[in-house]
């Protein structure tokens, strides 16, 4: 999924989802099978499952949910999602990291998030790996990572003495 979502306007939002269903598998699924599994992925990201509303009426939260659900009927064994929570509200991070989390769980899909929103992001993955000018400074479990000196030094820059 992208940071900036880019739906199919003048489609709905079910039709949105169900043309990623229908083309988007190795063999091509029937139209009942694309819009029944487009109701189901809809469901599952929080969006209306009738989904005739078209995405112009959608907020910021709306449209990532649609770009979401889009990725997923497509039967992805890896979701890349790139900086998923940024223009949402704190709850609206919440419910976010909650639906990817649990399409981890319940469906097996491995993620790889790139996010700067790292409170969130630290909450829900297993691992991190940290980047810093591309280059791999630090991987591990979240707090491992969250403490590491090069870590800190990296994004918070050195101890700088005050007073």
């Amino acid at each position: 999924t992208f940071q900036i979502p880019r739906p199919f306007r003048k489609l709905s939002i079910l039709e949105n989802v169900a043309l990623a269903a229908h083309f988007g598998h190795m063999t091509r699924e029937s139209d009942a099978g694309a819009r029944s599994r487009a109701k189901d992925v809809l469901r599952l990201v929080g969006l209306p499952a009738d989904g005739e509303a078209r995405p112009g009426l959608l907020g910021a939260a709306g449209l990532k949910k649609l770009e979401l659900g889009r990725a997923l009927a497509t039967g992805p064994a890896l979701l890349l999602a790139d900086e998923t929570l940024g223009g949402l509200d704190p709850e609206e991070m919440r419910q976010a990291a909650d639906t990817l989390r649990r399409i981890r769980d319940e469906m097996g899909i491995t993620i790889i998030w790139v996010e700067h929103i790292m409170a969130t992001l630290m909450r829900v993955v297993d691992r991190v790996i940290v980047l810093d000018h591309g280059e791999k400074i630090a991987e591990g479990p979240p707090r491992a990572v969250a403490e590491d000196p090069k870590v800190i030094e990296a994004y918070l820059g050195e101890k700088i003495a005050l007073g």
